[in-house]
């Protein structure tokens, strides 16, 4: 059985805005590791392989300042609501069908074929028939789900992306970035109950 775990560590600055200590716990995960039938040398190899991995994801997203590998409990100031620039922020991606549609064309074909060999094996006329009819709903159900959720996909990604573009222009016109400060030596596994 797999062990389900939060890689924590604990992590001091302060606001950029008012000057405030702050303090909270990045976290990591939640993430699986090894099994029970692991012995406990295989396991702390694991387990210092997962934290140095950890830590290089950390430091390298509060470095560039993007990506989702933690979460930390404080990005806000308690005292003046200021957002820290070291939040790693993802740029959102326009909404895209293009995999469903590859799946679907696929899929449905595969499908057309399967009742093919079954029902009429010595027939190509139903061959063509159920492959063609595969196809075109495969290239017909993702298009109805991209109609049908177009406008909803499309205002979620504007406001995400205004989001995105406030805070990349609140960022820039801060004078002072500070990046968090880890106390690495408190960095643990936490498992999840």
């Amino acid at each position: 059985m797999d062990n389900m775990y939060y890689f924590e560590v604990p992590y001091t600055c302060e606001c950029e805005e008012c000057g405030n200590k702050m303090s909270g716990i990045i976290k990591r995960g939640p993430l699986q590791i090894g099994s029970n039938v692991l012995t406990t040398g295989m396991q702390m190899g694991i387990n210092s392989a997962e934290m140095r991995l950890s830590k290089r994801i950390i430091e390298s997203n509060l470095e560039n300042g993007t990506g989702n590998g933690f979460i930390a409990s404080q990005y806000i100031c308690p005292k003046c609501n200021a957002r820290q620039s070291w939040k790693p922020v993802m740029k959102p991606k326009k909404p895209s069908h293009i995999g469903s549609y590859i799946l679907s064309l696929i899929f449905f074909p595969l499908v057309g074929m399967g009742i093919w060999g079954i029902c009429f094996f010595d027939a190509v006329i139903p061959f063509i028939i159920l492959v063609t009819l595969g196809a075109l709903v495969g290239f017909y159900l993702p298009y109805r789900s991209q109609k049908k959720h177009k406008v909803s996909e499309m205002e979620e990604y504007n406001k995400s992306y205004k989001e995105y573009e406030e805070f990349t222009e609140q960022m820039k016109n801060r004078k002072t970035h500070n990046k968090p400060e880890i106390d690495w030596n408190q960095a643990k596994h936490v498992p999840i109950e």
